[in-house]
C-alpha cells in the first residue's frame, strides 16, 4: 500500500508540471440554454456538468487531441474532437438536438457480426467503470447480477457461473477479446475464467443467439467490450488502483496504461493482482478453504484509421481457487486454518489461461469487412491428495475464426459470415484420475443476416448452417492403465459423433413514435452435448461422484419467442420483456440409485428430456429533483422451468429476484455519489429432481463514491457495503447448497483509483 501511495503521488507531481489549458462553453439547443447537462472527456476519464445557464469550464486539461461527449436528459448525445492549446481556454459552443428518445440511436453492440442496438434480440447492457464496480471478490458476476435475467451460480468467492433466463453452464457463451471462450464451462466448479480488468462494458444478450455465435448460445451471450481509452490519448494515460475486501481481507491492485502516436499506431497493457483469504459468513464463521489469489497482465498494439482499425492483442490468467469440501460446515471436518492464511491448501484448483487475438475492421465505400483469429490455451489441475499429484489435469487449446462482409447500403443491408473453431483436449500426463477422454472437436458454421429499414418498422432475419465433429480418443498409455472405457468399447479405443443442423431468427423492431418502442423476435438455438455429457466415465475430483455419460445424446434445440416493450418520457425509462422457450432434447444431470461402494461414490448419470422455460423481466428507471440529482431503479425478473417428459419442476433454476436502488448526487458537479441497493430473492419452493426448497433472502448494500481533481486528472474514491446488514443465508444456485455452505457476510470494500 505504501508503494502504491508513492507511485500515484510521483504521478500526481509528473502529471502537475505537464503543459495544460482550459475549455470552457455553453450549451444550447435551438437557441435555448440547456441546464446542467453532462460534459465528459473520455481518454482522461474526467467530466463536470453544466450549471442551470449551461455554462461549463474544466480546467487542467492536458493539451492535445480530446473527444468529448455531451448528453442531457430529453436529447440526442453529441461527440466532438477537439483540441487543447497549453495555456489557453478552448471556447466550444455545443448544440444539441432534441429529442424524447435516443431509442433509434445505431449503437455498435458487436462489431465482429454487425449487431447493432436495433435488433429485435433483447439486449442488456452494464459498465465495468465506476469505482463501485471495481474490485468485486465474484469478479465481473458479481455485477451483472444486476441485470434483469442474469443470475449466477456459485462454488465459493471467486467462481461464478452464468445464467441468462434459466440457462447455464455450456448453454451461454461468453466473448471475451472477440474470442468465443472455451474453458470446459460445462464444470459446475469451473468458474468465468475472466475479470473485469480492462473491461468497459458488457452486453448481454438474452435468449438464443445460436445463428450468430453458434452452438452454446442457446441460453445468450456475453459480449465484453475492451475499454479503449488510450486510442483517443496521444500522451500517456489510464489509471492505477487498489481496492480491499473486509469478508476475506482480500486486496486486488490494478493498473493500465497507453496511448496512441501521430500515425495511428497505439500500444496499451493491463496489469493486476488479487489475493484473498477464506472468508467470513453472517455468523462470522470462517468458510475454510474458500481463499483465492490471481494474477492477470493484457498487452495491446493496432492501428486506428479513419477506414481501417485492427488490433493485436495477448491475456495472461493464473488463478489458484480453493475448493471449499462438502463437509465444510461441520466442526470436526472443516479445514479452516488461521483468519488471514492466504497460502493455497488442498484440495484446490490451478488454471492458466492464455489468450492471443487479432481484430480487424475495414469500412469501404459499397461494403465493410470484419476478421477475428485467435487461439486460446487453457491448462487446468484439480489437486486434491498431494501438492506434487494432479488429480485431475486437462489442458485444451482452441483455435477460433470469424469472418463477416457485410453490404450497408441499399434498402436490405446483408451480411454475410463464417465461423469455425477448433478444439483439443488432452488429459494432462501423469494425472491421478481420468473424468473424460482426450478429444478433438471441429466446428464450422456460415450464416447469412438481413437488416430492412420501412419507416418506423425495422426488420431482421438470419439464417444458419453448423456442422460439428466430436472425436474421442482413449488410446493414451494413461487411459489404457486406468481402463478408461468408451461407450461400445471400440477395438481402436476411438469413437466419432457429428452434429450438424439449421437455426435462423426472425423479428422485428417497431417504433410508434419517440416515446413507445416494440421489440418482437422469434429464434432457435441449439447447443451439440460437450465432452463430459457425451463420454464421461469416471471419479470428479474434489467431489463424491462417479460421472456417467451418453454418446447417444442428440443436439439441444430450441425454439423462442420475446417480446419487449419499451417506454420513455423525459426522466422516466420502462422496460417490460416476456419470453417462452422450448428446449428438446435438454440435458440434466442426476443421481441414480447406484453407488460404489468400495471407492465411496455416488453414481450421477447425463439425461436427457423436453423442457418448457417462460418468464417475464423488468426495469423501471427515474430520475428526481432538480439536476436529475436523485435517481431510482427498480427491477426483477421471474423465471418458470418445466420438464415435460416427466411433469416436474427443472432444477436449478434461479428463484425469482427483484433489485431496488436509489442514488443521490450530492454536489453540482456530481462528483459525489451515495447509493443504497436492495437485493430481494424469494422462496425457491418450485423444487426440482434432487432437490429441497430454498427460504429466500433480502440484501442490502450501501455505498458512497467521491471524485477529487488533481492537478488535471481525477482521483476516485468509494467505499461499498455488501450485505450490510450481516444476513447469513445460502442460495438455491450455490453449488454447495446441498452441504448448507453459506455465502459471504458483510464486506465492506474500500476503493481507490487514480486517473491520468
Amino acid at each position: 500500500m505504501k508503494s502504491l501511495g508513492t507511485i500515484i503521488l510521483l504521478i500526481i507531481t509528473f502529471q502537475g508540471m505537464a503543459q495544460t489549458g482550459q475549455l470552457a462553453g455553453k450549451i444550447i439547443a435551438e437557441g435555448n440554454s440547456v441546464p446542467f447537462a453532462n460534459i465528459y472527456i473520455e481518454n482522461l476519464n474526467l467530466g463536470t456538468t453544466a450549471d442551470e445557464d449551461g455554462n461549463f469550464l474544466l480546467k487542467n486539461l492536458p493539451a492535445g487531441n480530446h473527444t468529448i461527449q455531451v448528453s442531457a436528459i430529453g436529447y440526442r448525445k453529441l461527440t466532438r474532437e477537439i483540441i487543447i492549446v497549453e495555456e489557453q481556454t478552448k471556447t466550444q459552443l455545443v448544440e444539441l438536438e432534441e429529442s424524447s428518445s435516443e431509442l433509434d440511436e445505431v449503437i455498435i453492440v458487436d462489431t465482429q457480426t454487425g449487431l447493432t442496438r436495433r435488433t429485435p434480440y433483447n439486449v442488456s447492457s452494464i459498465s465495468m467503470q465506476g469505482i463501485e464496480n471495481k474490485g468485486n471478490p465474484n469478479g465481473m458476476m458479481g455485477n451483472l447480477r444486476e441485470v434483469p435475467g442474469v443470475y449466477g451460480a456459485e462454488f465459493g468467492q471467486g467462481i461464478v457461473k452464468p445464467f441468462i433466463r434459466g440457462l447455464g453452464f455450456s448453454r451461454v457463451v461468453t466473448i471475451y477479446q472477440g474470442n468465443k471462450l472455451e474453458n470446459h464451462q460445462w464444470g459446475a466448479d469451473h468458474g468465468l475464467g475472466i475479470n473485469d480488468l480492462g473491461i468497459k462494458r458488457v452486453q448481454v444478450i438474452k435468449g438464443p443467439a445460436s445463428v450468430l455465435y453458434g452452438s452454446g448460445a442457446l441460453g445468450g451471450v456475453l459480449l465484453t467490450q475492451a475499454h479503449e481509452y488510450y486510442k483517443n490519448s496521444t500522451k500517456i494515460s489510464g489509471n492505477i488502483g487498489t481496492t480491499f475486501n473486509s469478508v476475506s481481507n482480500g486486496i486486488r491492485t490494478y493498473a493500465s496504461a497507453g496511448k496512441s502516436f501521430e500515425n495511428g499506431i497505439f500500444i496499451a497493457t493491463d496489469l493486476a493482482f488479487e489475493n484473498h483469504a477464506d472468508y467470513n459468513n453472517g455468523d462470522d464463521r470462517i468458510i475454510g478453504n474458500s481463499r483465492f489469489n490471481t494474477k492477470t497482465l493484457r498487452l495491446h498494439t493496432g492501428i486506428e484509421k479513419e477506414n481501417f482499425q485492427n488490433k493485436l492483442s495477448f491475456s495472461f490468467n493464473d488463478q489458484n481457487l480453493g475448493i471449499i469440501l462438502d463437509e465444510e460446515m461441520q466442526d470436526s471436518q472443516s479445514i479452516v486454518t488461521t483468519r488471514n492464511d492466504r497460502e493455497m491448501q488442498l484440495p484446490f484448483q490451478e488454471v492458466k489461461d492464455y489468450l492471443l487475438s487479432y481484430n480487424q475492421t475495414t469500412q469501404h465505400e459499397n461494403y465493410e469487412t470484419s476478421i477475428h483469429l485467435s487461439y486460446h490455451s487453457n491448462n487446468r489441475k484439480e489437486i486434491e491428495l498431494d501438492f506434487n499429484l494432479v488429480d485431475l489435469g486437462l489442458q485444451q487449446n482452441h483455435t477460433f475464426f470469424n469472418a463477416r462482409i457485410s453490404l450497408p447500403n441499399g434498402k436490405i443491408k446483408h451480411s454475410l459470415g463464417a465461423q469455425g473453431s477448433f478444439v483439443k483436449t488432452k488429459n494432462i500426463k501423469n494425472s491421478q484420475e481420468f473424468l473424460i477422454p482426450d478429444a478433438d472437436v471441429f466446428e464450422s458454421g456460415i450464416y447469412y443476416l438481413a437488416n430492412l429499414d420501412i419507416d418506423s418498422w425495422f426488420f431482421q432475419g438470419a439464417l444458419r448452417y453448423d456442422y460439428r465433429e466430436v472425436t474421442a480418443d482413449a488410446s493414451s498409455p494413461e487411459l489404457i492403465t486406468d481402463e478408461f472405457i468408451l461407450p461400445g468399447n471400440p477395438e481402436n479405443r476411438k469413437l466419432s459423433r457429428n452434429f450438424n443442423g439449421f437455426t435462423g431468427s426472425m423479428g422485428a423492431t417497431k417504433k410508434f413514435n419517440e416515446r413507445n418502442q416494440l421489440k418482437l423476435n422469434f429464434s432457435t438455438g441449439f447447443r451439440a452435448p460437450d465432452l463430459a455429457e457425451l463420454f464421461s466415465n469416471g471419479p470428479h475430483p474434489g467431489t463424491s461422484r462417479f460421472e456417467k455419460g451418453n454418446d447417444q445424446f442428440g443436439r439441444e434445440q430450441s425454439i423462442q419467442f420475446d417480446a419487449s416493450y419499451t417506454y420513455r418520457k423525459h426522466r422516466f425509462k420502462g422496460t417490460f420483456s416476456a419470453f417462452s422457450s422450448r428446449v428438446n432434447n435438454y440435458i440434466f444431470f442426476t443421481a441414480t440409485d447406484e453407488a460404489l461402494p468400495e471407492e465411496n461414490l455416488e453414481v450421477w448419470s447425463y439425461l436427457q428430456t423436453d423442457a418448457n422455460l417462460y418468464g417475464f423481466e423488468f426495469e423501471l428507471e427515474h430520475s428526481w429533483l432538480n439536476q436529475q440529482r436523485l435517481e431510482t431503479k427498480f427491477s426483477g425478473t421471474i423465471v418458470r422451468a418445466e420438464d415435460l417428459k416427466n411433469n416436474r419442476n427443472l432444477s436449478f433454476i434461479p428463484p425469482d429476484n427483484f433489485n431496488m436502488e436509489v442514488g443521490y448526487f450530492g454536489l453540482n458537479d456530481r462528483s459525489l455519489y451515495v447509493f443504497s441497493k436492495l437485493r430481494i430473492i424469494n422462496d425457491q419452493d418450485r423444487a426440482g429432481l434432487n432437490e429441497e426448497t430454498t427460504p429466500g433472502y433480502s440484501l442490502l448494500n450501501l455505498g458512497i463514491t467521491k471524485k477529487f481533481n488533481l492537478a488535471g486528472n481525477q482521483l476516485e474514491t468509494g467505499m461499498t457495503v455488501y450485505n450490510s446488514l450481516n444476513k447469513t443465508y445460502v442460495d438455491h444456485m450455490s453449488i454447495l447448497r446441498a452441504f448448507n455452505v453459506s455465502s459471504p457476510g458483510r464486506n465492506v470494500m474500500l476503493n481507490v483509483k487514480y486517473n491520468f
